[in-house]
């Protein structure tokens, strides 16, 4: 995918492709965590249905690490705290394929998602930082479409690699990927302090001060409930596909691209009517249609060739209603307050994506041959809470003309 001819600056589009570059890595490294739940229970005798405390675990990490960073991450420069994440990130996804135990793997996992939150929210700051209001929508499109290019590249591969080789390959390889990219961001990503310098002395936190706006603790509800929701599913995707459908296992590297390459299309057009104005319209009718496709894959019972279409179809509408969410809500912010706001919507979903998968992982059983049992209850709040977000976000924080916060050159890297 090209970047947007939008920002004509070298520093600013290097910091939107290495986001890119980073996002693909991180979110690979993450999302191959739940398609490689099978072959974790027959190689460490994990129980298909805890997979949520995997998925909660390194999310509560996030959330919390984030939280307590919030007020402070926007005091230095974006590139060092960036770096030094980054890396300890890879050290410990390194770590985890060493595991031996459920527990042990849990434990790295939830330690290396400590990192996870704090680097993205600074990362998207960067973003926000040298992207000018008029054009974010497809910025945030094309950062958003890393999740495609990990579903149809990262995820395939770490299925391959689990099914020919070893599941722990996958974790060395991400983690050390994510130590390269720590390096070559030490090298080449532009200092950013301009935020540093635009501060006024301030007598109450940025946290308190974004946290007393209404719209923004608005934005945040939409998205710990979708995120929440989001996450009472996926948790338990694979294994629900491969046990109770039936799906073949030497089939979900092709689910995945298909999925990834449906959504990246799609992605191409989302962004320019993101910028037009129909970021609220999208959001509603991806929503309705993330809906529709849980209630045919989890309630209905589809035969198993209508996974490929449905799946793909999932995956493509929820990738838009998450990239039209963040085009809404990265307007909110003033430039001194990006990084903690970007911190607190992390630690937002962090913390309703945790809580969804220990929630999942604690009203789910299983029988004696893994099928999981109550995914249909899981899938009908999961419908519910899908429709109400978009509409309250509709509702309270509808602007059909958003007013720039600053001027796109005062947020320019320094040299």
């Amino acid at each position: 995918m090209n970047l947007p001819n939008i920002e004509q600056s070298t520093p600013n589009k290097l910091v939107i492709r290495l986001a890119f570059l980073i996002n693909i890595i991180s979110l690979g490294g993450f999302m191959m965590v739940v398609p490689l739940g099978p072959d974790l229970v027959d190689s460490i005798n994990f129980n298909p249905a805890h997979i949520g405390y995997l998925i909660g675990g390194t999310m509560f990490g996030s959330a919390a690490m984030t939280w307590l960073l919030a007020g402070h991450l926007d005091k230095y420069d974006r590139k060092s705290v960036l770096v030094i994440f980054l890396f300890l990130r890879g050290v410990f996804l390194v770590a985890c394929g060493f595991a031996t135990s459920p527990l042990a793997l849990m434990v790295l996992f939830t330690l290396s998602g400590c990192f996870t939150g704090p680097a993205s929210s600074v990362l998207m700051a960067a973003v926000i930082d040298v992207t000018s209001p008029s054009h974010r929508g497809r910025v945030m499109a094309f950062i958003g479409s890393a999740f495609s290019i990990a579903a149809i590249i990262m995820v395939p591969l770490s299925l391959w690699v689990s099914l020919y080789f070893s599941w722990q390959i996958n974790f060395w390889i991400f983690g050390l990927l994510g130590i390269i990219l720590a390096v070559v961001c030490l090298a080449i990503f532009p200092s950013m302090t301009q935020h540093i310098q635009s501060q006024a002395p301030q007598k109450t936190s940025a946290v308190r001060q974004l946290l007393s706006q209404f719209k923004i603790k608005v934005a945040l509800l939409v998205v710990g409930i979708q995120i929440f929701a989001h996450f009472l599913i996926i948790s338990n995707f694979s294994a629900y596909f491969q046990f109770n459908l039936s799906f073949p296992r030497e089939h979900m590297s092709a689910l995945y691209f298909g999925g990834g390459l449906a959504s990246f299309i799609m992605l191409q057009f989302s962004g320019r009517l993101f910028d037009k104005g129909i970021r609220h319209q999208l959001h509603i009718v991806s929503a309705l249609l993330v809906a529709l496709i849980i209630y045919l894959i989890f309630i209905s019972t589809p035969q198993t060739h209508h996974l490929f279409v449905l799946f793909a179809l999932m995956m493509t509408v929820s990738t838009i209603r998450t990239s039209a969410t963040a085009s809404i809500v990265s307007h909110l912010p003033a430039p001194p307050e990006r990084a903690a706001f970007m911190s607190i919507n992390n630690t937002v979903s962090n913390v309703a994506s945790g809580a969804a998968g220990l929630l999942s992982a604690a009203v789910l059983t299983t029988t004696a041959d893994h099928k999981i049992v109550g995914m249909d209850w899981v899938a009908m709040l999961t419908i519910v809470l899908t429709v109400i977000s978009p509409i309250i976000l509709w509702r309270w924080v509808n602007h059909r003309v958003f007013i720039p916060n600053t001027d796109i050159k005062s947020a320019t890297p320094s040299k």
